[in-house]
């Protein structure tokens, strides 16, 4: 009911109002509002707990291993495997489910710029559920120790802090098989992979009927010889036991796939390097050329300048012959300053360019 209310100094009026009904809420709707609720009571308090003299900042590096593999369903051995910033994602998605997306992670990040993409679904997520916590990315992605060790410590004193390891349901492995790469990280890294019970169950039988293989005793019979037999005794026909061939893993074909081309590579590096050389034997072959050249160049200006009598005319002839002389020619000069065939050097004359070229 609505207040009494004067119109134009008259008499009281009396106004009355049926009252709204309210809408009841959904069943869906109470448990998000519920759950909202004790996310965003819960993620203040429990960042709040955990300061820098927290005994969480104590806890060993076999100890953290221990937790974030019993956790995650992992075998990692080194605190620094936990630098890409996934294993963070996944405790986070474990506190506060769907609030990030899974499928965006990247398990098989390995450049810096991936990283980051990771640590910025990381720092949404703390954003979207008011978690007052700065990541310090730049330090995080060089994989050092000590700032990976003391982020998964904090990220454990408050995973302990959520309640989170109370929950029943959650398949870390199948989780991460959503994920950029994740398939292949639960192979690697992961206790139970997705799909190893199915995997197993197939291959019993399949063992089974490996074993059934008839004795060596037994003789040969041909397809068409059992079943005329068959067809005389009335009974059907003999099962023939069958041996499956082995299935490759993806993983080995993964592995044969990335050997080949491993070869490839190797090749096309030995061509390369062939090529190298070739061209290395040849610069040398033509320095050597030139530097002879210059040499016997050197032999007749030396004679010239010790001769009084010596004509300059004659000097210049012998220069351009040794100058645009070719290899096919094999000029060369004496150490009387003569041009002679270079299988005509005597002995001597090798000794003294021996020596010049000591000197």
């Amino acid at each position: 009911m609505i207040s009494p209310l004067r119109h134009n100094g008259g008499p009281k009026s009396t106004f009355h109002t049926r009252p709204c009904p309210r809408r009841k809420p959904s069943t869906q709707h109470a448990v998000d509002y519920r759950y909202k609720q004790q996310y965003l009571i819960m993620a203040p308090s429990a960042d709040a707990v955990v300061g820098m003299m927290d005994p969480a900042y104590f806890v060993g590096r076999n100890e953290l291993l221990k937790f974030i593999n019993n956790t995650l369903d992992l075998k990692l051995q080194k605190i620094e495997q936990t630098a890409p910033g996934h294993v963070a994602c996944q405790l986070v998605d474990m506190m506060f489910p769907n609030c990030i997306q899974m499928s965006k992670v990247n398990w098989g990040a390995r450049n810096d710029y991936e990283y980051v993409q990771n640590y910025k679904l990381l720092q949404e997520a703390f954003t979207k559920n008011h978690v007052q916590r700065h990541i310090d990315v730049d330090k995080l992605i060089r994989a050092k120790y000590q700032d990976n060790l003391e982020f998964m410590q904090w990220c454990k004193a408050f995973f302990d802090h959520s309640g989170a390891a109370d929950k029943e349901g959650y398949n870390p492995a199948a989780v991460r098989a959503k994920g950029k790469g994740g398939s292949q990280y639960n192979q690697q890294f992961s206790v139970t992979t997705v799909g190893i019970a199915k995997s197993a169950a197939a291959t019993r039988p399949s063992r089974q009927m490996t074993a059934r293989v008839a004795p060596k005793s037994t003789p040969c019979v041909s397809a068409a010889q059992e079943a005329a037999a068959a067809g005389r005794a009335g009974g059907p026909l003999r099962q023939r036991a069958v041996v499956e061939q082995p299935i490759k893993s993806p993983a080995a074909e993964r592995l044969a796939q990335e050997n080949k081309e491993l070869l490839e590579q190797v090749t096309d590096l030995n061509n390369t390097v062939g090529e190298y050389e070739k061209a290395i034997a040849e610069t040398e072959k033509e320095r050597n050329f030139y530097f002879e050249k210059l040499r016997y160049c050197e032999i007749l200006l030396q004679v010239h300048q010790e001769q009084e009598d010596s004509d300059p005319t004659a000097l210049v002839e012998k220069l351009f012959a040794v100058l645009y002389a070719v290899p096919e020619h094999e000029v060369a000069v004496n150490g009387a300053g003569e041009i002679v065939n270079a299988a005509d050097l005597t002995q001597e004359d090798l000794d003294n360019e021996l020596e010049n070229e000591l000197a």
